[in-house]
């Protein structure tokens, strides 16, 4: 993902370019007039590294190489649609925040209504959530919505999970210890063309911890990760 500060930095060169007079320049950063100077060398503007510093941006000088920003922190994915903060891994992958231990095990085409007017094409995706509390606790009460949980396609749409169905994970009371395995069912439009039905990219599970940290103090643990939410690339398989 690309660092906002790297976009001031990019900001503060191209004022620097645009300048016509003058070899050296002085350098604000955040209101502050920077010690060192922007020097002009061949008509191009350059900063000193003491301004990444000034800026927060971390950098590394090794040989001929100069390399700017930290890498992707792990199990994160940046860039593109649908882009929660959040763990990632495949299917078949154990993803764990702190408090929860969660894999998706299968994706698959599932249909309601059969042979009916009402007839419904839909995916379900079998998953399975283990506690890593130390009391009773369900997963409602930590931060994971019932309209959170969705599966993403390619082209940035996406299917939230049927509201009644999802209730059996969310509100599944789970010992320390305890697992519950359910088939998260995702529907289309019972008149939806086939031609429009595609595969999923992406199982997207949102917890927002916000509102809920005595439940959480009393389940005996907490998060581990500042984004606790989950996030399955279904076109993988661990």
């Amino acid at each position: 993902m690309f660092d906002p500060r790297l976009r001031t930095l990019a900001v503060l060169l191209a004022a620097g370019m645009a300048l016509a007079a003058g070899s050296t320049y002085s350098i604000v950063v955040g209101g502050q007039v920077a010690p060192d100077k922007a020097i002009v060398v061949n008509g191009k503007t350059y900063l000193p590294l003491s301004v990444l510093k000034a800026l927060g941006i971390p950098y590394s000088l090794r040989g001929t190489t100069l390399t700017l920003g930290g890498s992707a922190p792990a199990n994160q994915t940046p860039g593109g649609a649908n882009q929660r903060a959040s763990l990632e891994g495949c299917l078949g992958e154990t993803l764990f925040n702190g408090i929860w231990r969660f894999r998706a095990i299968k994706l698959e085409p599932i249909v309601k209504d059969a042979g009916t007017p009402l007839q419904t094409q839909g995916w379900g995706v079998t998953v399975e959530l283990r506690s890593g509390a130390k009391a009773m606790v369900q997963p409602v009460f930590t931060g994971l919505r019932d309209q959170g949980i969705q599966v993403a396609f390619d082209d940035a749409q996406t299917l939230t999970a049927d509201a009644l169905d999802v209730q059996k994970l969310t509100y599944a009371n789970l010992p320390p210890g305890g697992v519950v395995t359910h088939q998260l069912k995702f529907w289309y439009r019972y008149d939806t063309p086939k031609e429009q039905i595609k595969t999923p990219t992406k199982l997207l599970l949102e917890i927002n911890p916000n509102g809920f940290e005595n439940a959480i103090r009393a389940s005996g643990a907490s998060y581990t990760t500042p984004t606790p939410s989950l996030r399955v690339r279904l076109d993988c398989q661990n």
